[in-house]
């Protein structure tokens, strides 16, 4: 097994992101479980934030030394903004970079450093979101608790509850895994006990992203 420093790298802002992403790709046959990884895997590297993410960005494509290496970033803002951030950094390590991410996610080589280079803006290239819009696409759109779950933390929220409303998506999605079989399950843990659907489009077409730009057949 290649040492973490020799692996292809997906960067993502925090260890909920990575834990999430692990399961999923487990789910649909990219087996991390396994011990050890393949040398193809990469590693998968909560850096602590966005900010940190983003001024790593061409450091980590400089270094990549003829490696893979992927960006996971919320778009909770302003989805083009957030790539016009990627795109500058981009370029910058000698990548031709399109003028709007792809809906099917950016993958792009940099000759200068000899690196193949992804980037996916959470939930889906194409909405502002983060990880938990992402997420809530994978509850089972039949599924009742969820609806109530929404419709619980925005009543709370009118009774004093502190979260910000950037936040609620989050606060709804915990409120819902605190009333599943295991209450209060993290998410990584939650998509293994099948908590969460994992084959519905969006989450289809991310596995096929993490696919080509890690060459993972």
């Amino acid at each position: 097994m290649a040492g973490s420093s020799e692996r292809s790298r997906l960067h993502v802002e925090g260890t909920d992101d990575s834990h999430a992403i692990r399961h999923l790709l487990i789910r649909h046959g990219i087996d991390y479980d396994q011990k050890p990884w393949p040398d193809h895997f990469p590693c998968i590297a909560p850096i602590g934030g966005i900010d940190k993410l983003l001024k790593g960005v061409e450091t980590a494509v400089s270094v990549s030394n003829g490696r893979s290496i992927g960006f996971v970033l919320d778009a909770n803002t302003s989805r083009q903004s957030r790539w016009d951030e990627m795109a500058y950094r981009l370029r910058n390590v000698g990548l031709c970079v399109p003028r709007d991410i792809p809906s099917e996610g950016f993958v792009g080589e940099s000759v200068k450093y000899r690196a193949r280079v992804g980037v996916w803006l959470m939930p889906d290239n194409r909405r502002e979101g983060m990880l938990e819009h992402f997420l809530e696409t994978l509850v089972r759109e039949d599924d009742p608790l969820f609806p109530h779950a929404q419709q619980s933390t925005e009543q709370a929220k009118k009774l004093g509850a502190k979260y910000s409303d950037t936040e609620a998506p989050k606060a709804a999605l915990h409120a819902w895994l605190a009333w599943q079989e295991n209450p209060g399950l993290p998410y990584g843990s939650a998509i293994r006990a099948r908590y969460f659907d994992h084959d519905n489009e969006v989450a289809e077409e991310f596995v096929a992203w993490f696919r080509r730009v890690f060459k993972i057949a």
